[in-house]
């Protein structure tokens, strides 16, 4: 029984554990990248391992995002294909088609810098300060998809 109720609480909580492992808390990121603006801003000096922190989870994370959203849309136009006995092929090539932004549901314009993203995030957390200790992964989705909806 013990074994049940514990495999049941491991089922139930690991994919909140494991964004939690994967990505740091938005108050973690936050802290670095305020101090990665204000160096930008040439408001304050930052050491390197503030800006390079920010813009290595910051752009590993676009980058994430952008590659996640092609490999989610060629596996639901996998499970479409064989549910449906469609041609493979041609489902394939209707997902390709299919801009990255649009996929995401993330479409900014394509001269945005890292630092733009990053203002974003910023304003996204001050304006929902109970987001601070939830995966930077997520909320940087959330803030990116309201800055910039696809029509």
């Amino acid at each position: 029984m013990f074994r049940a109720l514990s495999a049941l609480v491991a089922l139930c909580c690991a994919p909140s554990l494991l964004a939690a492992e994967i990505s740091p808390p938005a108050s973690e990121w936050r802290s670095y990248c305020q101090t990665y603006l204000a160096a930008v801003d040439d408001t304050a000096d930052a050491s390197d391992l503030d800006i390079t922190y920010c813009i290595g989870v910051t752009k590993g994370l676009l980058n994430g995002m952008r590659i996640g959203a092609q490999l989610g849309a060629l596996s639901f136009g996998s499970r479409l294909a064989v549910q449906y006995e469609l041609d493979a092929d041609e489902v394939f090539k209707l997902f390709q088609g299919q801009a990255p932004a649009q996929l995401l549901g993330v479409c900014s314009a394509p001269d945005q810098v890292t630092q733009d993203f990053v203002r974003v995030t910023l304003r996204h957390l001050e304006n929902n300060p109970g987001h601070l200790q939830r995966p930077i992964a997520e909320v940087m989705y959330e803030a990116l998809r309201d800055a910039y909806p696809c029509d």
